[in-house]
């Protein structure tokens, strides 16, 4: 399985911009831009814990994960907010795990309600990315994630912004919150509207419903391009199996805030590569976790075994580059 070259560098393609959000960059953002945080930045950090047991219980507070990703997005006001913080989720990626290439997920749903005009988010992520590519020899791009929390409509709206102001930097769009929250079916006019307008697609699915029928749902109905997170195909014997014929690309992470599920996550990552599948490792959210993709291969190892050359290669071709750009990056990551 693995091939003959040796990964150079790391390629990260399922990290959400907000969970990447130094905690020193919080207290900064929601001092200037007037949110009131629950805790100091840097405690709040330590009390994430989005399914404490009852023994975890008493000793909260706890926070959701999604609900401090709701504090920092709405901390997020202007363009160089965002531009600071997109170049500063490539400086951690670059220094923690020397990290080539990323994509960051947002949500523009939320800095919407904020206030914030779609332009200027991309403006600033366009800065971002390129000073990190300047200063720091990183590229990135970032995909425009749909809250399935939101109406289709806010959906579909939300996408039509997204058409209307393209941007190499955003190729693609995703869906991302709790599954339950919304299923993938709820948002096939979003995703259609953004296979019409010649935008890449993936979202959560196979995560929290325990059902593997989101994952063929959203190749099917969504259109998707890659699947994020996956886990749960495993319940369907069939679903992997045409996964696996067909190459589907599944971008997973060991870490989670749920803490009960992370030995799940394991022996489900496990399963997945035994099954035939293709998957991805990645840090989802690393400054709240707290991981680091360095660390997400190092359990990959203990895990799968030494396969990281296979897991890189299938990170460049997972990625919403055009086909010289992958090539070119090939070369870089796998030497």
């Amino acid at each position: 399985m693995n091939t003959v070259n040796t990964p150079t560098s790391l390629i990260d393609l399922h990290i959400h911009l907000p969970g990447t959000v130094r905690a020193t960059t919080l207290a900064d953002l929601a001092a200037k831009n007037g949110v009131e945080l629950p805790l100091p930045a840097e405690e709040l950090y330590t009390r994430i814990n989005s399914s404490p047991t009852e023994e975890e219980q008493g000793r909260g507070p706890w926070f959701p994960l999604l609900r401090v990703y709701e504090l920092i997005s709405q901390s997020l006001r202007d363009r160089d907010d965002f531009s600071r913080t997109v170049f500063e989720a490539l400086e951690d990626a670059k220094n923690n795990s020397d990290v080539a290439y990323a994509e960051l997920a947002f949500s523009p749903s939320e800095h919407i309600k904020a206030g914030v005009a779609y332009p200027e988010m991309v403006a600033g992520i366009e800065e971002g990315f390129a000073r990190a590519r300047t200063e720091l020899g990183v590229d990135g791009r970032a995909l425009a994630a749909v809250n399935r929390e939101d109406t289709a409509e806010v959906a579909v709206d939300m996408v039509r912004t997204v058409a209307q102001h393209p941007s190499d930097a955003i190729p693609g769009i995703g869906l991302d919150f709790y599954e339950l929250g919304g299923m993938p079916e709820k948002f096939v006019d979003a995703f259609r509207l953004a296979g019409e307008a010649g935008l890449k697609r993936t979202a959560h699915a196979g995560e929290h419903a325990p059902t593997a029928q989101t994952v063929e749902t959203a190749l099917d109905v969504l259109g998707c391009d890659r699947i994020d997170h996956g886990y749960q195909i495993l319940r369907d014997p069939r679903i992997v199996e045409r996964c696996a014929e067909a190459g589907v690309l599944f971008n997973v992470a060991f870490t989670t805030s749920r803490r009960s599920l992370i030995q799940w996550r394991r022996e489900s990552i496990a399963g997945m590569v035994e099954a035939g599948l293709r998957v991805t490792i990645n840090s989802d959210d690393p400054a709240l976790f707290p991981t680091t993709l360095k660390r997400e291969m190092e359990i990959a190892d203990e895990v799968l075994g030494e396969r990281r050359a296979w897991l890189v290669n299938n990170s460049v071709d997972a990625t919403f580059l055009d086909t010289d750009a992958k090539k070119a990056l090939r070369a870089k990551v796998l030497s």
